[in-house]
């Protein structure tokens, strides 16, 4: 397995897998990712390299609505498979 992620896998699950890390650890995981949303100075990197389109179709093919919202809330919704809870 190679330590680079494209921005593909990015959405398909695999940077989730890897900070999930073990069982167990799926709250402190959700709360961290919250957290991580939450804040613009966190977030703000993953969000500038992450193409609109990219990110617009990958929430439209998991059911998550895009339109009036922003990228971050669209982010977060597909980070923590969270749709539309905003």
């Amino acid at each position: 397995m190679t330590d680079r992620i494209s921005r593909r896998e990015l959405f398909t699950g695999k940077i989730l897998r890897t900070l999930r890390g073990k069982e167990g650890a799926e709250d402190r995981r959700s709360e961290s990712l919250e957290a991580y949303f939450r804040s613009p100075l966190h977030s703000y990197p993953l969000l500038q390299e992450m193409p609109w389109d990219l990110l617009v179709a990958e929430a439209k093919s998991r059911g998550i609505p895009t339109e009036g919202r922003s990228k971050n809330e669209i982010a977060r919704d597909l980070f923590l498979g969270t749709p539309g809870t905003t």
